[in-house]
C-alpha cells in the first residue's frame, strides 16, 4: 500500500538554462534568492561584527556567503579576503584581493593587503615588488595614507636582519 503522492518532475534543464543565462549576462546568484539589498546589508553587518570581535572564521563564512550570492559587491569581496587573511588562508586571500583590485584598480588597499599575505608566506621579493608598485602609482593626496603605509612596510622589509 502506497500512501505517498508523487509530484510531477519539473523541467530542471529549463530552470538551469535560465539561471546560466542570468549569470552569463552579469547577474548574481543572489538575485534569484528572494533577498533584497537590506537583507544583504544585515548579513554584512553580522559578518562585520564577528570580524570586529576577532571571530574571523565565523566572519569568513558569512562573507563567503555574501560573495557567493553578490559576487560583484566589492565590499563583500574585500571583507572575505580580509577574513581569509586573518585565519591564515593567505593564498586564497591574495586571489580575492586580486579580484577586489580588478574591480577598482584605483584602490591600492587590496594590493597592500595582498603584500601582507605575501610576507606571511615568506615571499618577500614579491611583496617588495607590490609595495613598490603601490608607492609609484599612489601620487594623489588622497592616496597618501596607503603610500606611507607601503613605504613603511617596504622600509621594514629592506632593513638588514639582526643576527
Amino acid at each position: 500500500m502506497q500512501t505517498q503522492t508523487q509530484t510531477p518532475v519539473q523541467d530542471d534543464s529549463a530552470t538551469l538554462a535560465d539561471l546560466m543565462n542570468h549569470l552569463g549576462s552579469g547577474g548574481a546568484l543572489g538575485d534569484v534568492s528572494g533577498l533584497d539589498a537590506r537583507d544583504y546589508e544585515a548579513v554584512y553587518t553580522l559578518g562585520h561584527n564577528f570580524y570586529a570581535q576577532g571571530k574571523y572564521l565565523e566572519a569568513m563564512r558569512i562573507f563567503a556567503y555574501l560573495v557567493m550570492n553578490q559576487h560583484m559587491e566589492r565590499r563583500f569581496v574585500n571583507a572575505y579576503a580580509s577574513s581569509l587573511q586573518m585565519v591564515g588562508g593567505y593564498k586564497d586571500a591574495i586571489n580575492y584581493y586580486g579580484i577586489a583590485s580588478a574591480m577598482d584598480p584605483r584602490d591600492s588597499a587590496p594590493t597592500f593587503h595582498a603584500c601582507e599575505c605575501l610576507i606571511a608566506m615568506g615571499m618577500k621579493a614579491e611583496a617588495r615588488e607590490g609595495l613598490s608598485l603601490i608607492i609609484a602609482r599612489c601620487t594623489a593626496p588622497e592616496q597618501s595614507e596607503i603610500r606611507e603605509r607601503s613605504q613603511a612596510l617596504l622600509a621594514l622589509l629592506n632593513r638588514p636582519q639582526a643576527h
